[in-house]
């Protein structure tokens, strides 16, 4: 058991160092050597769990960074009086954490997806998934509130759209203003649409 755990640490320092990478300097400034030296790993470690390289690893990192966006999707959904509270907890969620990082970190997948697909077929598959992943959420949530289901994929997407054009205005203004203001338009189209469809 003990072994296993090394073993499963041992890839997930990868991973995560690689993804880090990536959204910082960018899927092709990230060389193995970087990744290695980030991990700690050995290089032999590297080609034994990814046997398929950097391409291999990229859609790894894929997977794991947006699994943990859509974990905390899921716990604010949770958390959230409907879609607006949501947003606004999101937002005020990706400021901090953007100007901890002095506006060096955005989405941690959109680096490397921008970089490699469609080109990757491994990758865009991985990013295929999360944004269904994203979607998910943000469409369950919509349905908890009673947005008519017709509307709710369009508005999902819309959602996930809006907050990842944000966080790449926010990074190249080096402002959090971005993020605000798109977080409290897409509160007030919400809000309207849904006392809209309230008073029919």
């Amino acid at each position: 058991m003990a072994q296993r755990q090394k073993t499963r640490q041992q890839r997930d320092n990868l991973v995560w160092a690689a993804a880090k990478l990536f959204r910082r300097q960018g899927y092709s400034g990230t060389g193995l050597r970087d990744i290695l030296a980030a991990s700690g790993a050995a290089r032999g470690s590297l080609y034994h769990y990814f046997p398929g390289g950097k391409e291999q690893i990229g859609a790894a990192a894929v997977n794991a960074a947006g699994g943990l966006v859509t974990e905390t999707f899921v716990e604010l959904a949770r958390q959230a009086d409907g879609p607006a509270d949501f947003l606004h907890r999101y937002s005020d969620l990706l400021v901090r954490w953007l100007e901890a990082s002095k506006f060096r970190d955005g989405c941690p997948i959109t680096t490397t997806l921008l970089e490699t697909t469609p080109e990757s077929a491994a990758i865009s598959a991985a990013g295929r998934a999360v944004f269904a992943d994203w979607r998910g959420v943000m469409a369950d949530m919509l349905r908890r509130d009673g947005w008519p289901a017709s509307r709710v994929p369009a508005t999902a997407t819309a959602i996930i759209a809006g907050l990842e054009g944000a966080l790449l205005m926010a990074r190249v203004q080096g402002s959090a203003r971005p993020i605000h203001d798109t977080a409290q338009a897409l509160c007030d189209l919400l809000e309207t649409n849904q006392s809209r469809q309230t008073r029919a």
